[in-house]
């Protein structure tokens, strides 16, 4: 198929999605991008097992030092490289919370990863907001965690969600390859206050980045509580788009997490 085809097939399964009511802030779609979250938590030093997200009561009751990673997906769903970090996190000591978005019924494309292509459904943003601040009352809401840690984690299109969330306070925030910059106004800046670190990490020569209009950093935006890491040429991931999975990179989030949490 090629490549003028295959963007017409995918806008014209659009159509009826476009056509359908908002369903960005509808109670049971968030509950199904709950619902169907995948879960990670520690099971002993250095080892990670999953759990679904109706279990994650009876676990905190018996773990009160509870600390968590609330982390927004990218624009494909819930991939292999986001278990991977997810497990990553839990052996690191942290519950590891993926509310999955493409758990709604009603779920527009946002993107066409193979063409490194974004912006199909430009209202995504808040559909993506809501389902944070869903997600956040759900944890906040757990036996004896109205105060824990919580870092609001982001990739991608979850990392414009991370960046522009306005709802209720976290402990921190990691913005995973995006910018910061965008010609949609919504889209555009860091609208995390002073008192919740960012740590943003971005590569020089991400793919999905190459219109003048998403150019940059975040670290216009950011304060002296904030960290902005950006690679460039010749270290090998200036043209990554997932770092996490790097070692060096694990380490950098650790340490903002350590100090921050």
């Amino acid at each position: 198929m090629s490549r003028a085809v295959l963007i017409a097939a995918l806008l014209f399964c659009l159509l009826p999605l476009r056509a359908s009511a908002d369903t960005a802030q509808d109670p049971a779609e968030l509950a199904r991008t709950w619902q169907r979250a995948w879960v990670y938590v520690p099971r002993t030093p250095g080892k990670a097992r999953k759990i679904p997200a109706r279990a994650l009561p009876a676990y905190v009751r018996q773990h009160p030092d509870a600390k968590f990673i609330l982390y927004l997906h990218g624009c494909s769903g819930i991939i292999h490289s986001d278990r991977t970090i997810g497990r990553f996190y839990a052996r690191s000591g942290y519950i590891f919370i993926a509310p999955d978005s493409f758990a709604r019924k009603i779920k527009p494309i946002s993107c066409v990863p193979l063409l490194h292509q974004g912006g199909l459904h430009k209202n995504v943003i808040e559909w993506r907001q809501a389902e944070a601040g869903y997600a956040l009352a759900r944890l906040r809401a757990l036996p004896g965690m109205a105060q824990a840690p919580i870092a609001l984690v982001g990739h991608s299109e979850g990392a414009i969600t991370a960046a522009t969330f306005k709802g209720a306070p976290v402990s921190a925030r990691i913005i995973e390859s995006w910018t910061c910059h965008a010609g949609w106004p919504r889209y555009h800046g860091l609208n995390a206050p002073a008192s919740e670190p960012v740590l943003s990490l971005l590569a020089h020569d991400d793919p999905w980045f190459t219109h003048p209009s998403v150019k940059g950093d975040c670290s216009p935006f950011m304060d002296s509580n904030d960290r902005s890491y950006v690679f460039k040429k010749p270290d090998r991931l200036h043209d990554e788009h997932a770092l996490s999975k790097d070692r060096r990179v694990r380490r950098i989030i650790l340490d903002f997490l350590s100090r921050a949490m």
